[in-house]
């Protein structure tokens, strides 16, 4: 039966009116709030609106809109119609948009009026893009998102097959490739279930705060989705996540779950601890950390300055969600990233398949119900093999307590003397050093054209990046680990390079002009 009722919103939206929830609240911003029978009614005309205009089941929609209902009604609306989402990042630059997009073979956008701009700068580089959707246009002749959507007939939720597409989904996991990342419909519902309701036992009428952008697997999924799923209540944020902003959210929403990455996390702890104020995080049930990897040095300083136990979750967007999730506690070694969740099968690896034992390092594999249907690259092509496992790129060593302890991404590693080097080892090296906040590693050509660790390091408050704290870090490396993985050269940097999910953007560490300064044996 390839044509029964499995599209997405019929879980989210209709399902929960059907169980008597349509007044409760689904979604929030700022003051404003939409109830699930609101919701269902906006996500219905916007797929309405675009149906009038042509857009068609399994056709491309980009999105790219800051984090407001109207984003989120956006999204539903073009899946509920079987077209396919495409949410983009309102912080990305022309030329990435265009990449994407055009990878993508979007036919429409729907765009905020403050993006507009950014769209219209690449449209001459979209050859299959027909329409252009805004909410609040400032440009004449632009069609106008609210007056289509209250003009428009409400679309009821499209028959689909569980494994159509509904998502496509860019990841910043692919440092050299561009490569979209397809979900169905039946793969988000089980990651919403497993999420929401086998980990978190999230329950109707409960509020949650996901910090993280909805064009991110991780905000998408925790911050719409998997609340929507269970009928709990979500809260949105469209400006950009200071510190200042998401205290006053937190204490004017008061969620009972908190979800953000580990950017944020340090964001928070680095200023509440500097202003000497309380925690914004008293009243938070479970406090969740992903999207990026969590320094261990971080881990008490979060818990210090926030005052919560911080669960630490590994995910990738080829599942859709955490995939490994856990408290860290003082006692666990680097790269805690606790146990599998219900309904993944993890396993780590060797490099001809065979799993290794306990403590031996390697690439972790995983299989699950949410995996997605394959890559966009720009044709299909499967993510997981025959068996359905997905072979990730990061390393991994189980522990003797069933612990996976990430130990770095097996496209970062590179050889020195002929001896692996992983660059997460040698950034919790330097992170363990009081001096500094957080670090980055890559792998350089010297003058001979071998290849050897730089090391991008912002320093704490209180300390100076200079010629002197650069030989200490050296020395202090060459001490923690074996010495051959000390960073030969230091450049102290304001920032290190994040995606909008906060994910370490490594790729943009390996500008040309590194190597070039390497070489002069400055860095």
């Amino acid at each position: 039966m390839a044509e029964r009722h499995h599209n997405l919103t019929a879980h989210l939206l209709d399902a929960q009116l059907a169980h008597g929830r349509g007044d409760a609240i689904a979604v929030r911003e700022g003051e404003r709030a939409w109830t699930y029978r609101q919701l269902t009614d906006q996500v219905a005309r916007m797929g309405g609106a675009l149906a009038a205009l042509g857009v068609g089941r399994g056709e491309r929609v980009a999105v790219l809109m800051r984090d407001t209902l109207e984003a989120a009604a956006t999204i539903l609306g073009v899946i509920r119609i079987g077209a396919i989402a495409v949410p983009m990042s309102e912080l990305a630059r022309p030329d990435d948009l265009r990449e994407s997009l055009g990878h993508a073979g979007v036919v429409a956008a729907v765009v905020d009026g403050a993006l507009e701009p950014a769209l219209d700068a690449i449209r001459g580089h979209l050859p299959k893009l027909r329409e252009v959707v805004c909410f609040d246009p400032r440009a004449a002749g632009e069609r106008d998102a609210r007056a289509l959507c209250d003009a428009a007939t409400p679309a009821a939720a499209a028959a689909v097959a569980a494994t159509d597409e509904a998502l496509l989904l860019y990841s910043a996991g692919f440092a050299d490739e561009i490569c979209g990342v397809r979900h169905s419909h039946a793969g988000v519902v089980a990651a919403s279930a497993s999420f929401a309701g086998s980990y978190l036992g999230l329950v109707a009428g409960e509020r949650v705060f996901a910090v993280a952008r909805l064009s991110t697997a991780f905000g998408l999924g925790a911050g719409l989705l998997f609340p929507l799923l269970v009928g709990a209540e979500t809260l949105l944020l469209p400006a950009q996540p200071h510190s200042r902003v998401v205290i006053d959210a937190i204490a004017a929403f008061a969620p009972m779950y908190f979800l953000a990455t580990p950017s944020i996390y340090g964001q928070l702890a680095r200023d509440v601890a500097a202003a000497g104020v309380a925690s914004p995080l008293a009243g938070v049930r479970r406090a969740i950390a992903g999207g990026e990897g969590m320094p261990d040095k971080l881990v008490p300083r979060i818990r210090t300055a926030l005052g919560v136990a911080i669960e630490v979750g590994y995910g990738l967007t080829e599942v859709g969600q955490i995939a490994l999730a856990g408290i860290v506690g003082d006692d666990d070694r680097a790269g805690a990233c606790g146990r599998p969740l219900a309904g993944i099968e993890a396993r780590v690896v060797d490099d001809d398949g065979r799993p290794v034992g306990v403590d031996e390092i390697g690439t972790l594999q995983v299989r699950t119900p949410s995996m997605c249907i394959g890559y966009w690259t720009p044709f299909s092509t499967p993510a997981a093999d025959d068996d359905g496992w997905l072979t990730t790129r990061d390393r991994f060593l189980v522990d003797g307590r069933g612990v996976y302890h990430h130990c770095g991404r097996t496209d970062d590693l590179f050889k020195v003397g002929g001896k692996w080097v992983a660059p997460g080892e040698v950034e919790r090296a330097l992170v363990s050093h009081d001096a500094v906040w957080e670090a980055a590693v890559i792998g350089v050509d010297d003058e001979d054209g071998l290849i050897k660790p730089l090391a991008f390091v912002v320093v704490n408050v209180g300390h100076h990046g200079d010629p002197a704290l650069e030989d200490e870090l050296r020395e202090f490396v060459k001490a923690t680990l074996a010495p051959y993985k000390y960073p030969r050269w230091i450049e102290f940097v304001d920032a290190l390079p994040r995606g909008p999910g906060g994910r370490l953007l490594r790729y943009k560490l390996r500008a040309p002009r590194r190597r070039r300064r390497a070489e002069t044996g400055t860095a």
